[in-house]
């Protein structure tokens, strides 16, 4: 997240800005907490020299913060949060929502002629039951089962078993944040015991972590994305990202880089006196080409990015696009 705000503020600065002004950012790290994160909401919301949010990481930190926020009437865009419980006058996003994520999800399921799948998700997490209840309504299959990852008592070689044993075909991960170790060592439960289940999930597991620390357990794991470096759209802009930052970046990068710059642009049409007021008057007009951005168009429908998911799978211990 803190690259792509950066990327876009460097590109930003070096253009001398807007008539010699520049732009500061200010960096808070709510540690994924949501009391946390309304303390820092309630600082930020104090500080009159904040214009506009961009965050918070999490859909439960978002969602604790965002009261807050609604009640200064100061703008937010989250780059990462996808929950379908998140909305308001002042908030926006620049990732799908989960919503979109789940039909994604479950085309391809159908498509791909799974029929009955058992879901692992964290009840109490805003992005994970959003993600479950979404994929529920859209899948025309049968659940056979919705197991709490959060469970103490979690026996995960006996459940995959027994999903195996009722011609259970598939295994929907959808850990929050902090779940994200026992999604893949479902995993590697699923792959040592030879169950044969195909691996399908959400977007926090797309990080090194989930191709180093599971190796051959998660090859064939098909997930869904905001946004990939391989696309054929975004190839500009992660040339210009492997270039500043020396590596490939993650989608988190490239939805944040997309935050900035929608603010910057409802900064400049509010020029010379951008306030809090004139930036969230002006973000729902938005609308910036796929060269403005990390490659696709920005604009909001009811604070809403309009873009399509992206399905990825793990071939060969590497994230690559499905066709």
């Amino acid at each position: 997240m803190l690259r792509g705000v950066a990327q876009a503020q460097n590109q930003f600065n070096i253009n001398k800005g807007f008539s010699g002004q520049l732009l500061e950012v200010a960096i808070a790290n709510d540690a994924n907490n949501p009391e946390q994160a309304k303390q820092i909401a309630q600082q930020l919301v104090n500080d009159e020299s904040v214009l506009g949010v961009i965050g918070h990481n999490t859909s439960d930190a978002t969602q604790a913060a965002l009261y807050i926020y609604k009640r200064a009437d100061i703008p937010v865009i989250s780059p990462t949060s996808g929950s379908n419980a998140l909305e308001g006058n002042v908030f926006f996003r620049t990732v799908p929502s989960n919503a979109a994520s789940s039909e994604k999800l479950a085309k391809y399921a159908i498509n791909s002629g799974l029929k009955k799948v058992v879901i692992f998700y964290n009840p109490k997490s805003e992005y994970s039951n959003s993600l479950m209840e979404e994929f529920t309504n859209k899948f025309k299959g049968q659940i056979f089962r919705k197991i709490d990852l959060t469970d103490p008592t979690l026996n995960i070689k006996q459940e995959l078993k027994d999903s195996a044993s009722q011609q259970v075909q598939a295994v929907m991960l959808f850990p929050d944040a902090e779940h994200i170790s026992t999604a893949l060592e479902i995993a590697k439960v699923n792959a040592n015991y030879n169950l044969g289940l195909k691996l399908l999930g959400g977007s926090t597991l797309y990080n090194q972590k989930t191709l180093q620390d599971s190796r051959n357990a998660v090859e064939g794991l098909v997930i869904t994305v905001p946004w990939f470096s391989k696309a054929r759209q975004a190839k500009n802009f992660s040339k210009a990202a492997q270039q500043l930052w020396g590596g490939l970046v993650s989608w988190r990068t490239a939805t944040s880089y997309d935050a900035t710059q929608a603010i910057l642009k409802a900064i400049k049409v509010s020029f010379p006196n951008p306030s809090r007021e004139t930036i969230l008057q002006k973000l729902p007009q938005v609308n910036l080409s796929p060269r403005e951005t990390s490659g696709d168009l920005l604009q909001f429908q009811n604070r809403e990015r309009q873009s399509q998911p992206i399905l990825v799978k793990v071939e060969k211990g590497q994230f690559r696009i499905l066709q």
